[in-house]
C-alpha cells in the first residue's frame, strides 16, 4: 500500500486517474502501518472513486475477537460478522466496488443478502463499529493476512504467516497451549522464529508493512525457539 504522501504525489501528477484501489476495513482504519483512513482521505481530496480491497482483512473480520463478536451480536444477532465489515466500507462516500473474496456458495449468498439491496450503516450500527474498533485497537495482534509474499525469498525457510497465526491465538484469543501446538506443527521441518537473520526481504515484500523481524523476535521469545 502507498503511504498517504506517495498517494497524494501520484494523484497530483496523474489527475487523469479514474479511480484508486485501497485496502480499507474498520480494523485498519487508524492502523499506522496501513494508514487506511489517511489514504481514503487523500483519494477523496482528489475526487477519486475507490475500489476497496481487503474489506474483511484476509478473512480475519469474518471471525473477529470474541469481544467484537459480542458487540455485533448485541447490535444485530442476525447479521454475519463479514456483513459488518463489508457494509462499513460500502457505506463510505466514493466507493464504487468492494472486492470480497469468497470460499464457498454460502459466503456468496451471505454477501448477496445484504448487498443486493444495499443499505448504509445507520447511526446505531456506526456506533457498534466504533466500539469494535476500540476493542481491536487495544489488542496487540499481528496484522498478517497470510498472503505468503514474505516466504518466497526467506533464506531460512521460516513459515512466517503460520507462526503469526500461532502467536495470534495467544494474543487475541488467550489460547496459550493451542498457540504452542500450532507453532510446533508449523516449524516441524522448516525454520523457526529464532532462525531469522534479519535480512529484511520479508519486510520489503509485506503488503501490510508489518515489522516482521521484531515480530519474529517476540514469537521466538513466546515459543522458546
Amino acid at each position: 500500500m502507498p503511504t498517504p504522501d506517495i498517494l497524494d504525489e501520484i494523484l497530483t501528477k496523474h489527475p487523469d486517474a479514474e479511480f484508486v484501489q485501497l485496502q480499507l476495513n474498520y480494523a485498519d482504519w487508524e492502523n499506522p502501518d496501513v494508514t487506511a483512513r489517511a489514504n481514503y482521505e487523500v483519494a477523496r481530496k482528489h475526487g477519486k472513486s475507490i475500489v476497496v480491497m481487503e474489506p474483511i482483512k484476509g478473512g480475519a473480520l469474518a471471525n473477529p475477537p470474541k469481544a467484537v463478536q459480542d458487540i455485533f451480536r448485541k447490535a444485530n444477532p442476525e447479521a454475519s460478522f463479514a456483513s459488518w465489515a463489508i457494509r462499513y466500507v460500502a457505506s463510505l462516500e466514493g466507493i464504487i466496488t468492494v472486492l470480497s473474496g469468497m470460499s464457498n456458495v454460502a459466503q456468496m449468498e451471505d454477501n448477496l443478502s445484504y448487498m443486493k439491496q444495499f443499505k448504509a450503516l445507520d447511526a446505531e450500527e456506526q456506533n457498534a463499529i466504533r466500539q469494535a474498533q476500540e476493542v481491536i485497537n487495544g489488542i496487540k495482534s499481528i496484522p498478517c493476512t497470510g498472503c505468503h509474499y514474505c516466504t518466497a525469498g526467506c533464506p531460512k525457510q521460516i513459515p512466517i504467516p503460520e507462526i503469526f497465526v500461532a502467536r495470534n491465538k495467544q494474543l487475541v484469543w488467550g489460547q496459550l497451549e493451542q498457540g504452542r501446538t500450532e507453532y510446533a506443527r508449523a516449524v516441524a521441518d522448516v525454520g523457526t522464529a529464532s532462525d531469522c537473520i534479519a535480512c529484511g526481504q520479508c519486510e520489503r515484500a509485506c503488503p501490510q508493512q508489518i515489522s516482521v523481524i521484531d515480530r519474529l523476535k517476540d514469537c521466538a521469545t513466546a515459543f522458546g525457539k
